[in-house]
């Protein structure tokens, strides 16, 4: 070992412009080292108060991160990557993460299903995944062939329930033609009421649901009619939020305001109503019915209001029947 006995003395002078001011005292101190030769020899150090600096370390696993010869400098950070048991513990954490995610989504795809929520979310992924055959576009927007077929039966169930025979061609080439038209009509006059800026608040579709509910007289009853209608709480609240939005528009756009019926009008369906009574049917005199008949009437002349808007609303639309 070669002895080194110079005297390395470092002097650092203070930067007078910017940063804190460090301290001017300085110290000295003598080391006396022992050398191969049983000599000792004196190193004078000189210690300079240097400007105070943080430095953060950051230890993985008791090692402390650092490159061999490095000082880290002010205000530096030292980020150790996790190694060992901190990449195990990540992982593990990951992993729990994942599975309380796919839980979540599961519990939420379950929900859906049953009609319990409505988030559209599996609906739009699964069309993308299967798109559903289209019965009709409008406007670009399809209408599918599940939809079609849902108000196709519920059309020949009413029809039946009317009296009228779903086997007859002409009935069956009617009701086939009812149930497309319903379907495009409602997705024009949906359209037509967003441009309109109509909107419909949940607590309106609450309140709907709710006069459904009451009017049906109990939960088991609306559940039992939801079934029969092949539908659930969430198509039927969807609805029913189309029905709004419908006739908030349809308030707007159509003028019912003068509708009239006179007293010649009334006259003249009581007689018909009586020359189609079957046989044996008692038919109460005008005057008892005459305001139940007149609201009727009422009603017919709206809805023939509605039909021609509805035409006119048709001729500008962009229809595709695809069935």
């Amino acid at each position: 070992m070669q002895e080194n006995n110079q005297t390395n003395n470092s002097s650092v002078e203070p930067d007078t412009t910017t940063g804190p001011t460090p301290n001017p005292a300085a110290t000295a101190s003598v080391e006396v080292v022992a050398t191969e030769n049983n000599t000792t020899t004196e190193v004078v150090t000189e210690t300079v108060s240097a400007p105070q600096t943080t430095v953060e370390t950051v230890v993985a696993n008791n090692d402390v991160v650092a490159s061999a010869g490095e000082v880290p400098k002010a205000n530096e950070t030292v980020v150790a990557p996790a190694t060992g048991v901190n990449k195990q513990l990540f992982m593990q954490y990951g992993i729990a993460t994942l599975v309380v995610l796919v839980m979540g989504v599961g519990l939420v795809y379950a929900l859906e299903q049953q009609g319990r929520i409505s988030t559209g979310v599996f609906t739009k992924v699964s069309e993308l995944v299967n798109p559903a055959p289209a019965a009709a576009t409008v406007n670009g927007t399809k209408i599918t062939k599940a939809e079609y077929e849902k108000n196709l039966l519920q059309l020949q169930n009413a029809a039946t329930a009317q009296g009228a025979d779903p086997a007859d061609e002409s009935v069956q080439a009617e009701i086939k033609k009812q149930a497309i038209d319903v379907l495009v009509n409602t997705e024009l006059l949906r359209q037509e009421a967003r441009k309109d800026g109509i909107e419909v608040t949940q607590e309106k579709v609450e309140a709907r649901y709710q006069e459904i509910l009451t009017s049906l007289g109990s939960a088991d009853a609306l559940a039992a009619k939801m079934t029969e209608l092949g539908i659930t709480e969430a198509s039927l609240r969807k609805d029913i939020e189309g029905e709004i939005l419908i006739q908030g528009h349809l308030s707007k756009a159509v003028d019912t305001s003068k509708i009239t019926v006179t007293p010649d009008e009334l006259k003249a369906a009581y007689e018909q109503i009586t020359a189609t009574a079957g046989p044996g049917a008692t038919i109460p005199p005008l005057a008892e019915i005459s305001t139940q008949l007149e609201a009727q009437l009422k009603t017919n002349k709206e809805q023939e209001l509605v039909n021609a808007y509805i035409t006119k609303v048709r001729e500008g639309a962009e229809i595709e029947v695809l069935i």
